[in-house]
């Protein structure tokens, strides 16, 4: 039972670690896009 109970706080901790990197990922591609759009303008 105890190791049932640390593999869900480890599993959920590894899922959250993940979201957060794509989240990042997610937001770099926008601000990438932004300064090409504002790089071409030039």
């Amino acid at each position: 039972m105890l190791g049932f109970m640390i593999g869900i706080f480890v599993g959920a901790f590894i899922g959250v670690c993940v979201m957060c990197l794509c989240n990042a990922a997610a937001k770099a591609d926008e601000q990438m896009k932004d300064y090409k759009n504002k790089k071409n303008k030039k």
